[in-house]
């Protein structure tokens, strides 16, 4: 029987490799589009999807972030019986504060998190960019304190 917490590091993982895939896929695509722009075969450019290339890491960033939140917010249900805070600042201090989780992890998560909402609210003023392989070790390390099963 598989254990809730492995079961969501599996699936944040499992981000981060569909990301390696999609990098891969691009990376071979815009080399191959640069010799012969006829292989693109649908209707976008060469410049969009190097500007799709560009964001890459970004998008699958924030969806790193959205399957580690969902991740705690199954959990938090789960432990408490209550329903969890709509803000995913409050979910994740509330769930420091509930199973001990080191400052330095819960401020580790917190720079993913702002680093995603950077990119989902298009702030003029950003921080610097996370890079997908930490933000996946961010999250992770925070939720191997996490119960194995709830």
């Amino acid at each position: 029987m598989s254990r809730k917490r492995d079961t969501w590091l599996s699936r944040i993982k499992a981000v981060e490799r569909e990301h390696a895939a999609v990098r891969f896929a691009t990376n071979r695509l815009l080399e191959e589009a640069e010799h012969d722009p006829t292989v693109i075969k649908i209707n976008v450019s060469l410049r969009e999807i190097r500007n799709a290339s560009g964001r890459l890491e970004g998008t699958y960033v924030v969806r790193l972030f959205a399957e580690f939140e969902s991740g705690l917010r199954s959990c938090w249900s789960a432990v408490r019986g209550t329903d969890p805070p709509s803000r995913a600042v409050d979910l994740v201090n509330g769930t420091a504060a509930r199973h001990a989780i080191p400052h330095d992890y819960i401020e580790n998560v917190h720079a993913v998190r702002n680093s995603r909402n950077d990119l989902v609210h298009e702030r003029v003023e950003v921080g610097e960019p996370i890079s997908i392989a930490k933000a996946r070790g961010d999250v992770c390390r925070f939720f191997g304190f996490l119960p194995p099963d709830w």
